[in-house]
């Protein structure tokens, strides 16, 4: 795995996204960006926050919308990188990547943060990047990939409050991208250990690992459905990367998106119906949101000048 422009290391050129779903995304939803309303299939709630990463002018940061909150947000303003944001379930709390320590080398730390923006923290402090959060769902613990002195990205846990982290994978090959699932039990996470990279599953505490994919392209960025029952991924085949569900139980595979494009960053609504994601298939970087079940009703969410993505809702 190569750093940083490896499929699984992926950092969009997009940033945050404006976003504000209606109570049903799938019947009449709001569009925050200007155009394409309608729904999506599904339900986000209009209180429910989405956070995501909005590039402007080659400077990336966090941003959140609800409607609640009347549109969207910035909450943060450093110079340099904030990505990669994702929200507890109780919304209070953000964990996001950036690199505002090191401005020389750009080396990328976890921090966390408040749901307003207030109280940064730095979570990690690695030697190489630390990126990837995930909550777990009580929030007072994340999983996160980070370089191990080899240069390898191995999957970690730590609790928000700081401390050691603990080193759940091991060995010769790159484990990024962990996503705890909705009952804490276990890290789904995507890992080349096989020669391609793919999606797996263990136990919360490393144990018990499991292949749900097995292809000649990459499988990355996974993703849990709220019941548990399925993952939502990104496979990329050459330069097009689409959108796929796995189901845990038995490894049955779904295609929902076929866009020449990159398509990329999916995340289920808290009620499992709706995938949001980040595409350039209508030129920058923007967000999307789709029925969760076979990928129909593909709307573009933003339609905004600035490059949009790395959608999240609070954690499942």
């Amino acid at each position: 795995m190569t750093q940083r422009n490896h499929s699984t290391l992926l950092f969009s050129a997009a940033g945050a996204a404006l976003l504000i779903l209606s109570a049903a995304c799938g019947g009449g939803g709001t569009n925050a960006g200007g155009g394409g309303g309608g729904g999506g299939g599904g339900g986000g709630g209009t209180s429910t926050p989405i956070v995501f990463q909005r590039e402007i002018s080659g400077n990336t940061d966090v941003w959140i919308s609800t409607v609640t909150r009347g549109g969207p947000q910035q909450l943060t303003f450093e110079p340099g990188f904030d990505g990669q944001p994702v929200l507890s379930r109780d919304g209070t709390k953000i964990a996001f990547v950036s690199d505002r320590d090191d401005p020389v080398n750009h080396r990328l730390e976890i921090y966390i943060m408040d749901a307003d923006g207030s109280n940064v923290t730095r979570l990690t402090n690695f030697a190489g990047d630390a990126k990837d959060p995930s909550f777990h769902p009580n929030g007072n613990q994340i999983a996160f990939s980070g370089q191990d002195p080899a240069g390898k990205f191995q999957i970690y846990v730590m609790p928000i409050s700081g401390g050691a982290p603990v080193q759940l994978t091991s060995g010769n090959a790159d484990h990024a991208e962990p996503a705890f699932s909705p009952d804490g039990n276990r890290i789904a996470y995507a890992s080349d250990e096989d020669g391609d990279l793919e999606i797996f599953v263990m136990n919360a505490d490393g144990t018990n690992k499991q292949q749900l994919t097995a292809n000649t392209v990459a499988d990355t960025m996974p993703a849990w459905r709220p019941d548990g029952v399925r993952i939502a991924y990104v496979s990329k085949d050459g330069e097009n990367h689409d959108i796929w569900v796995v189901t845990v139980s038995n490894g049955v595979r779904q295609r929902l998106t076929t866009s020449p494009a990159k398509d990329i960053y999916p995340c289920y609504s808290p009620d499992g119906n709706v995938i949001v994601f980040e595409s350039d298939r209508s030129g920058p970087s923007q967000l999307f949101m789709m029925n969760s079940a076979n990928g129909t009703n593909v709307q573009n969410i933003t339609n905004s000048s600035t490059n949009d993505g790395a959608p999240c809702f609070p954690a499942p």
